[in-house]
């Protein structure tokens, strides 16, 4: 790592313009890029024979519900050392097919039309992520985790996560508890700290008596340095919190009227998993999707995940023109490992502690080429276009959500994004001068 200037005065120290002819010349630099092998599509002949046409669907699908969220980071002091705070918003977006057909209609689009289509709830969490204390903590650890556990219960997604976490769908007797490997707080090496549903989201650990928090669930707590700070975990935390969104709607729903879930698709923004610290999450919503696609003769549930960005976007984009219209490819193990991911098909099962859904690439009629995460319940290596619940209504409503702005873009996700997405300009920097005068004043 290169010095640079902490008080302005000397320049930074450059990199060297030579250094890289010793790495090329190595031998064992270039024996190992040698033996390295990269994954290639399939021949169109191949692929031609494990297309399938998309099927009739039931156009019982009335609304879809967009979730998408955003994040910045932004510094509060200048000066060594860097203090900063992150801000993350995440919304979900409800639009309604009809509305958007009667706009297909319109010659033109006037702002009261599109405000039609604009039904969002924020959900705004400040973090700080390096030497910042929030109020909540003594240390910079705990504020990180206490400010996560606030947001929850002060935006009434603590329920939810409760829900989840407990398998509170299912009869008092048949509920899980929730396991948190280690205790969160420093210097304290207690095992298997346990909440249950009915507990109170916050305990006291056994040995060090310091809180535990229900978002400890989450294990982000092992990704915050107190020196390096909070960065780490800023992309799984925007990715729960999406999901624990999503998880409070589909709640509300049932709680209400599960009978709405037919008429209802959830749109979330990128794969349905969990990754990282966060990926045991995949259990609890696994069993989640499982009882709503088996709670009937049909499912109830209609989810779809979409990826904008990635390995599987990019092999869609090099495999789509061997597509037709409406022509889609379902991905099981043996595929995914031998053209999309490096690794061995008959010692990994793509997904199995990550995933709950199976990944399918689609060509709409319009020519716009989709990845999607649809739910399967059980995990399932090799799955067939009969394991994805609610298969052909999901994919023919998402056809119709196009939107020619973007590449291969949708309607409600455009616009979530729109409502909730922080740039650089001038959001970073308003948020930058906002964060410093609320710390001045403090």
């Amino acid at each position: 790592m290169p010095y640079w200037q902490i008080k302005g005065r000397r320049p930074f120290e450059r990199a060297s313009k030579i250094a890289h002819a010793e790495i090329i010349n190595n031998p064992l630099v270039q024996q190992f890029v040698q033996g390295c092998t990269l994954p290639s599509a399939p021949p169109p002949e191949d692929l031609k024979q494990k297309l399938l046409e998309l099927p009739e669907a039931s156009g019982r699908i009335s609304a879809v519900i967009a979730i998408d969220g955003g994040m910045t980071e932004t510094y509060v002091r200048e000066e060594f050392p860097t203090a900063s705070i992150a801000f993350i918003a995440v919304g979900p977006l409800l639009l309604r097919l009809e509305d958007l057909a009667d706009l297909d209609r319109q010659p033109f689009i006037g702002p009261e039309d599109m405000q039609r289509l604009k039904s969002i709830e924020r959900y705004v969490l400040v973090l700080p992520t390096k030497s910042v204390r929030a109020k909540g903590g003594t240390t910079f650890s705990q504020g990180v985790r206490w400010a996560v556990q606030d947001f929850l219960l002060q935006r009434h997604l603590m329920p939810a996560l409760q829900w989840l976490l407990f398998r509170e769908w299912r009869a008092k007797e048949e509920r899980e508890a929730w396991e948190i490997p280690k205790c969160p707080n420093p210097d304290c090496w207690e095992e298997q700290i346990r909440f249950r549903s009915g507990d109170s989201v916050e305990q006291p650990c056994p040995r060090c008596h310091q809180p535990v928090y229900l978002s400890d669930g989450l294990r982000l707590y092992e990704r915050i340095d107190e020196e390096l700070g909070a960065g780490a975990i800023l992309g799984y935390l925007l990715t729960a919190i999406e999901q624990v969104v999503l998880v409070h709607l589909i709640r509300s729903i049932w709680n209400l009227k599960p009978s709405l879930f037919r008429e209802v698709l959830f749109i979330k923004d990128g794969p349905l998993a969990f990754f990282g610290v966060t990926a045991p999450m995949y259990r609890p919503m696994r069993d989640l999707m499982k009882f709503l696609g088996t709670a009937e003769s049909e499912p109830l549930i209609n989810l779809v995940g979409v990826e904008k960005t990635g390995p599987f976007v990019e092999h869609a984009a090099l495999i789509d023109k061997d597509f037709g219209p409406g022509q889609l490819l379902v991905l099981n193990n043996e595929y995914i490992y031998r053209h999309i991911e490096p690794g061995n098909a008959s010692d990994k099962s793509f997904g199995k502690n990550t995933y709950y859904g199976a990944k399918v690439i689609l060509r709409g009629w319009n020519q716009d080429t989709y990845v999607a995460t649809i739910p399967t319940g059980d995990h399932k290596p090799n799955p067939a276009f009969v394991d994805l619940y609610n298969g052909a209504d999901v994919l023919r409503v998402l056809c119709r959500l196009r939107c020619s702005m973007y590449d291969n873009a949708l309607v409600p996700v455009v616009l979530a994004n729109r409502l909730v997405s922080l740039a650089d300009v001038p959001s970073a920097e308003i948020l930058k001068k906002f964060a410093k005068q609320q710390l001045q004043s403090a």
